[in-house]
């Protein structure tokens, strides 16, 4: 019977840990979508689709990419980028799922722009191209810890740490306690890169100094930390631990124990089967200036 249950088990976990995953990389942190309008049934129309098109077959094999679609008359610039520690199919899916929501939420825009926890789909009628965007976008704070300054200092090395790593456009890892990770979108010089997540954190220290938690979204940037030794300090807030690379803690173990008592509660009911009715069986196993509309999701 416990080895049934620990077959199950090995069986069932890789699938449901690329699932969560998966779901966490697919969480809409926020959607602009631009108030005017193509019209139905146009080349713009057109080359948006083969845009999409192009994004999405780009995706297994880049983490990020731009496009610009021909003719000049109705030209479509856009691009996606993955967060840099995704994999290919992780990326692809994401991608995938970023414009199937652009195409509900924003369907006749001539410019819109969604970002996923794990990735960024943006597109336009006027070329964005290595342009700065040092705008908030979007930001968010956990729960304050007061001025505990044993935690403010960790906060601040781990963001030291992220914004002093010139020469690339993803940054991330473990800080001690401190989770960190920040990207800018690779269409950036290295050095506007590192001006924006410049900005980006002073920012996000200044809204949220005390916070166990924080992200900051630019227009062509971001910065995340999350001091995950404070988790009891996160009791009022609806999303438990946060997980700033890869899925939330809280959920995975909790899903792993599902995994366990179900493949244990299979395993039992196999054994009981078998033994009382003398059956032998086999168990088998059951990714500009224009006016913009903003849609914001709580993640």
């Amino acid at each position: 019977m416990l080895q049934q249950a620990i077959s199950l088990l090995f069986l069932i976990l890789p699938f449901m840990i690329s699932v969560l995953s998966v779901s966490t990389t697919n969480s809409t942190i926020y959607v602009q979508c631009s108030q005017l309008n193509f019209t139905s049934m146009t080349s713009y129309e057109s080359n948006l689709n083969s845009l999409f098109t192009s994004i999405v077959d780009s995706a297994p094999i880049y983490n990020f990419n731009k496009f610009e679609t021909t003719p000049q008359s109705d030209v479509v610039y856009g691009l996606f980028q993955c967060r840099g520690d995704l994999t290919s199919p992780n990326c692809k899916d994401c991608v995938a799922n970023a414009i199937s929501q652009l195409k509900t939420t924003c369907p006749m825009s001539i410019g819109g722009e969604i970002q996923l926890e794990g990735c960024l789909v943006k597109y336009d009628n006027s070329s964005f191209f290595g342009v700065q965007e040092k705008v908030e976008v979007w930001r968010r704070c956990g729960p304050s810890v007061g001025y505990n300054l044993d935690v403010m200092n960790r906060i601040n090395g781990a963001l030291g740490y992220l914004i002093g790593g010139g020469g690339q456009y993803f940054r991330g890892g473990a800080f001690g306690s401190i989770q960190g990770a920040a990207q800018c979108v690779q269409d950036l010089s290295l050095g506007d890169c590192q001006d924006c997540l410049l900005e980006a954190c002073g920012r996000l220290r200044t809204e949220c100094e005390t916070s166990t938690w924080g992200d900051m979204y630019m227009g062509k940037c971001y910065i995340r930390y999350a001091d995950q030794g404070n988790e009891n300090l996160a009791n009022n807030d609806n999303s438990g631990s946060k997980s700033i690379i890869g899925g939330s803690k809280k959920n995975i173990i909790k899903w792993i124990a599902i995994v366990i008592v179900v493949a244990v509660g299979i395993g039992s009911l196999t054994f009981a089967v078998k033994n009382c009715c003398n059956i032998n069986g086999t168990l088998l196993p059951f990714n500009n200036n224009r006016a913009l509309t903003t849609l914001w999701f709580k993640t």
